[in-house]
């Protein structure tokens, strides 16, 4: 390997992964908080915790489309700062809130909304920066490094929210949080600015450009396969992880602090799995990788509702098959990524980014009131078996077809030539 091969030898990506590191620590914070409160403080139904899964996804509904514009038109470095910064302040007002005594899960739902705002614009952006930081033919290995970051934070976060919850209660916690978003938004400030150049001509109004990035999606065959395998991923993936921590408490009868060590594992099978996904792309090719990361994924998540007892070796087995649920999620969801990224044009990059969110995305909040709701009625076993037998009925089903659903007839030396 040469020293051009390596992602590390180009510095505006190393100070973008270091900025990186608090943030995804701080997400993978909130993302046990939130739910934590709302189940051990707030005594939430499951129905209830299906919605603040829903309050957090219902942005990406409203937004994604116009962030998408603004990732295009705007300079994406500023779009950033400012939501990693929302987000320092608004942690900050549900703290004093918190302090008030004022806190419900009504409360707590509209502030998880406006949260999942501000994330989208930075998700929008964030994804849309990677390209600018490395060349094209380091573009996987450059997301395996991002999302490795984000499976080191899984790996650690779960286990520092449940210990902060239980020792520094629901301030200290969300504290932290605010320090560390604050802390990556400082670091962002030291990447160089990226404002792609647009085509010569007149600008077309907003709305214009945003047909423009939907028609793309749905006209570039790879990136429609992307958008079909994405949504349902996704409408089966938030049904299920919620009513996850349900099932964990619950069901099981796990403390905070067990429940955030267990999830930890899968953070660091997300971790090993992103480290993995360029090694995978090699050999597979993308599609092949999406859809081998999606049948582990399914089946070690059904593998945990046959844990029916707290015993520590069931909870030594838990960890274990959230490790590798997590692995082969991260094996997809890089693949996907990045073959997204390499048959877009960076020109509408943002906007294609926004369309693909705004579907895949979109449909999340839906999937996650119904996983609620049927968690309530039923209960939350039957919501994950369900889940994870319908997306292996349809991976199967389209393999067996020979369907070019996920892609799998594209070697990866023709990605370019797809785009």
């Amino acid at each position: 390997m040469t020293t051009r091969d390596s992602i590390f030898h180009y510095p505006a990506f190393v100070r973008f992964c270091m900025g990186d590191i608090a943030t995804q620590l701080g997400t993978a914070i909130v993302i046990i908080v939130i739910p934590l409160i709302a189940i051990t403080f707030l005594d939430a139904t499951p129905f209830e915790i299906g919605l603040l899964a829903a309050s957090e996804r219902l942005p990406f509904i409203i937004f994604s489309l116009i962030a998408g514009v603004s990732a295009d038109k705007w300079e994406r470095r500023s779009i950033l700062f400012c939501a990693n910064f929302l987000r320092v302040v608004l942690l900050l007002i549900i703290m004093f809130i918190v302090w008030t005594g004022a806190l419900s899960v009504m409360t707590l739902a509209a502030m998880v909304f406006i949260v999942g705002a501000a994330n989208v614009y930075f998700e929008v952006a964030y994804w849309t920066y990677i390209p600018a930081l490395v060349p094209g033919r380091l573009i996987a290995k450059g997301n395996g490094a991002l999302a490795a970051i984000a499976g080191a934070a899984e790996l650690v976060g779960p286990a520092v929210g449940g210990m902060l919850l239980k020792i520094a209660g629901i301030p200290g916690a969300l504290l932290l949080n605010s320090l560390l978003f604050l802390m990556g938004s400082s670091m962002i400030l030291t990447v160089p600015k990226n404002k792609p150049a647009p085509p010569e001509g007149a600008r077309p109004s907003s709305l214009s450009q945003i047909k423009l990035g939907i028609h793309t999606l749905f006209h570039s065959p790879p990136l429609r396969r992307l958008v079909i395998i994405g949504a349902v991923w996704n409408i089966f993936a938030c049904a299920a992880t919620p009513q996850i921590m349900v099932y964990l408490t619950r069901t099981l009868g796990l403390a905070t602090t067990q429940v955030g060590l267990i999830l930890g594992l899968q953070g660091l099978g997300g971790l090993i799995g992103a480290l993995c996904a360029g090694k995978a792309s090699e050999r597979l090719g993308h599609g092949r990788s999406i859809m081998v990361g999606g049948v582990i994924y399914s089946l070690f998540t059904l593998a945990i509702c046959t844990v029916t007892q707290a015993a520590p070796q069931d909870q030594l087995l838990l960890g274990v098959f959230l490790f590798c649920a997590g692995w082969g999620s991260s094996i997809g969801v890089v693949n996907i990524i990045s073959l997204r990224q390499l048959v877009s044009p960076e020109y509408l990059l943002g906007r294609i980014n926004a369309s693909f969110r705004f579907i895949t995305w979109g449909i999340m909040p839906p999937a996650a009131l119904l996983g609620g709701a049927l968690s309530q009625l039923i209960n939350s076993r039957f919501v994950i078996v369900s889940a994870c037998l319908l997306g292996l009925a349809f991976i199967l089903c389209s393999y067996r077809k020979s369907t070019a659903i996920l892609g799998i007839d594209a070697p990866p030396d023709r990605l370019s030539e797809n785009g």
